[in-house]
This record gives C-alpha cells, structure tokens and sequence, in this order.
C-alpha cells in the first residue's frame, strides 16, 4: 500500500549557482560523497545534482517531514544500479522514520529537460501498517 507520494521540480541553475557559491561548504551538507562524484563524472553534473536534490525533497515531502527534528540531507542518498536505475538508500533519522512508518519500499524516478530537473519518490508500506496507522488517527 501506498503511504506516501512525493514531487519536486528544481531549476538547475539554482543548484549551479549554490555550488559556485559555497563550493564544498554546500555540496558536503547536501549531497553524499557517491552522489558527488557520480554527478561530477557526467557532461552536466549541475544536471545530476539538481535532479537528486528533487528526489531528497520528494522522499521527505512522502514521508511527511519536510527537513525538520534533526534530518540532514546526506541521510538520503540517491544512487544507480548498473542498469541506470536510480535508487535511494536511507540512514539516521530518516531509517529511524521509516522503520517507524514501516516502509518497506521506495520507489523513485529522476528526470531531466533543458532548464529543470525533477524528482518523484513514492513510499510502500505493507497494508497491516496501513491498518495499523488509521487505528492511531481514529482515537
């Protein structure tokens, strides 16, 4: 079952723009060293980073937190399988959240155009945690 869906749309040159910036200061509090250098490694790499920036907000817009009680950017990592796949692997408070929503698993999908890139996350949980979760909201 479905316990959440997420969707950002972010302008690459904003995430260009943060890097010119503030260069490590920014891009360490944001993005994992994998998700640096896979993004470094393409032609675009402003590209790359805005794309998994979008999907880091939507994993948080499905969960429902936004970026508050101690989350951090870095605890959501976007990677690729071989087959260009993107995946996201969690750690810190957002696994603490997740283990607590029992969401078993995460669906994601980045895509590009000239201007933007944007990202869609969607967050599976089994159905007894679904029924477990509308027990809690009706008392």
């Amino acid at each position: 079952m479905i316990y959440g869906i997420g969707v950002d749309l972010v302008k690459i040159r904003r995430i260009e723009e943060a890097v010119k910036r503030w260069d490590r200061r920014f891009l360490d509090r944001i993005f994992t060293p994998i998700e640096q250098e896979y993004s470094y490694r393409q032609k675009q790499p402003f590209l790359h980073l805005a794309g998994r920036f979008a999907v880091k907000e939507a994993v948080l817009k499905a969960l429902g937190t936004g970026l508050r009680s101690g989350i951090r950017w870095v605890e959501i990592e976007v990677v690729n399988l071989p087959s260009g796949k993107p995946e996201v692997r969690v750690s810190g408070k957002v696994k603490e959240l997740f283990k607590h929503h029992q969401v078993k698993e995460i669906h994601v999908s980045i895509s590009h155009d000239t201007d933007y890139s944007v990202g869609q996350a969607v967050l599976i949980i089994s159905s007894s945690a679904k029924k477990k979760a509308k027990k809690k909201k009706a008392k």
